[in-house]
């Protein structure tokens, strides 16, 4: 996972954000557990250790902390307060909502032990993978098109 996540801040205009320490990971962590969610998956928490937070071509992972983007107008959402907005909805019970994709929310499921896309609105899946290096292989993928094409007059 750190591979592909090393090689996706690379991309230009890529925003990551001073990675977090142990005591704030564990703290949000608990924080998620308690409140009926589940607790911060041991992948997502490694890529947390290098980074809180990821943003780039309209993808979002968020981190633990907000991050308030003051030229863009914009706060970054945290993990726990993107959850928790999700609270009274059956659906998202014993998931977190790790990040974001235009109309869509990037999901980790406890039961089934993997991270999904699912459409904001119909919350039915869209893509995903069992591990964050697979959510982030198809992100990498992505963006080296996308990376690729900014160089092409077309």
């Amino acid at each position: 996972m750190i591979k592909h996540f090393e090689l996706i801040k690379k991309f230009s205009d890529c925003i990551t954000f001073t990675p977090c320490s142990e005591s704030e990971i564990s703290k949000a962590s608990a924080l998620l557990a308690a409140s009926g969610f589940c607790a911060i998956p041991e992948e997502y928490k490694d890529f947390l250790r290098h980074s809180d937070g990821l943003s780039y071509n309209g993808v979002e992972f968020f981190g633990i902390q907000n991050h308030n983007r003051s030229l863009k107008k914009y706060t970054f959402p945290d993990i726990a307060a993107s959850t928790f907005h999700y609270k009274g909805y059956a659906f998202f019970r014993h998931k977190l909502v790790l990040g974001r994709i235009s109309e869509a929310l990037i999901c980790y499921d406890k039961n089934v032990n993997d991270y999904t896309i699912v459409d904001r609105v119909s919350l039915r899946p869209l893509n995903g993978g069992k591990t964050l290096a697979d959510l982030f292989k198809i992100f990498l993928d992505i963006f080296t098109i996308s990376e690729a094409n900014k160089n092409i007059d077309f």
